[in-house]
């Protein structure tokens, strides 16, 4: 499994309305809707007008505008959907009158059949919506040639995000999202506008990014990564399913255009930020160029390349207060060699004072090292080797 797969696996536990590991993923391919179920007019009671002295509180018969779910009736709910495929759970059929009962006590997830564990090829797999209660009510089937993860939903605007992982020739595996309608089944490959970092778009998709756990302002803070798996930058879900950019993504973008690197030397950055989701260090590096004479030998060319590649001449910090979008620049002092960020690296500190950040940097071309990196101070390198 991957960095990102390990990343993303660990977000899909915490993320707001995530469901579970297992299912199949909604493709750009038509979504096959819910078949042979009750119609929605066949889930009301009888609609006979009630005696004058009927209580002056008449029990509920029908699902009705600001309905809540708890207090429905078996008689007010949607059908119980007969001949499904066998082995997936009991559901009830979605109508849209019951999407006057969902607020955000409930959540989407994905089963299969016998059991929530995937398996490919022939296991019937379907999109629910789950009440407080544990009803669930089912809104599509989905194909079963592929595993889906629910990353984030937000049912008031009928909206969620799912993601599957697809391999490559060269062994290098990619996660695409897409946003799916729940009430039409519409699936959007090129979501987010603008607010998508262009290092988390190929060919008109979105690719490796899931919600944090955690994030001090409103809406979700969303995170990018990079193929090798760490965080490369930042967006944020606002409620209502529109997304909008950091501030700082134009100074980001800038510095990448300027020529900065991430760790592995290709164009980009690296970034950290704190366990509350309020602060974010986003570091970008200047490599060392890579000086080849005009007549130099391919071994020559060979040696140069090698011992520039691992090498930083310095670098740029973007320091950025998640909660009210202030950001700010400041020199990095770094190690002759990049530095490489982790997923499992916590940022400590605050706005005014954050760090210092422990970090593995490059020593040789094969070799790293322990830093402790800090605003305004050289780096300390660390005994705990590399």
């Amino acid at each position: 499994m991957s960095r990102w797969s390990h990343a993303l696996a660990a977000v899909a536990a915490t993320a707001i309305g995530a469901g579970m590991l297992g299912g199949a993923y909604l493709t750009v391919e038509p979504i096959v809707r819910v078949e042979g179920t009750a119609q929605p007019g066949a889930t009301a009671s009888s609609t006979a007008s009630p005696s004058p002295t009927a209580s002056p509180s008449p029990e509920v018969t029908a699902i009705a505008e600001g309905c809540e779910w708890d207090a429905l009736p078996e008689a007010a709910r949607p059908a119980m959907i007969e001949d499904d495929a066998e082995g997936l759970p009991a559901a009830r059929a979605m109508t849209e009158a019951a999407w006057w009962c969902v607020d955000q006590g409930w959540t989407v997830e994905v089963r299969s059949a016998g059991g929530d564990t995937w398996r490919p090829g022939g296991t019937a797999q379907a999109l629910y919506l789950v009440a407080p209660d544990g009803d669930l009510l089912k809104l599509f089937d989905l194909r079963t040639d592929v595993e889906v993860v629910v990353l984030d939903a937000d049912v008031d605007a009928r909206l969620a995000w799912t993601a599957r992982e697809t391999g490559a020739e060269d062994g290098a595996a990619t996660t695409q999202v897409v946003q799916v309608e729940l009430d039409t089944g519409l699936v959007v490959d090129d979501w987010g506008g603008a607010a998508i970092p262009d290092a988390q778009r190929t060919e008109g998709t979105v690719v490796d990014v899931a919600p944090l756990p955690q994030f001090g302002g409103e809406g979700t803070l969303w995170a990018g990564y990079s193929p090798a798996g760490s965080m490369r930058s930042l967006f944020v879900r606002e409620p209502g399913g529109a997304f909008r950019a950091l501030d700082a993504q134009r100074a980001i973008d800038s510095l990448v255009a300027q020529g900065s690197v991430d760790g592995d030397r290709e164009p980009g950055v690296e970034l950290w930020t704190d366990r509350a989701g309020t602060l974010a260090m986003i570091l970008a590096q200047e490599p060392v160029p890579v000086e080849i004479p005009e007549d130099a030998t391919v071994k020559e060319i060979e040696q140069a390349t090698e011992k520039a590649s691992w090498r930083s001449s310095g670098g740029t910090w973007v320091v950025v207060d998640l909660t009210t979008d202030q950001w700010r620049l400041a020199e990095a002092r770094l190690p002759r060699g990049l530095c490489h960020g982790s997923t499992g690296t916590s940022l400590p500190g605050t706005y005014a004072s954050p760090g210092p950040l422990v970090v593995e940097c490059d020593v040789s071309a094969d070799e790293r090292g322990v830093f402790a990196l800090a605003l305004d101070a050289d780096p300390v390198s660390r005994d705990s080797g590399p």
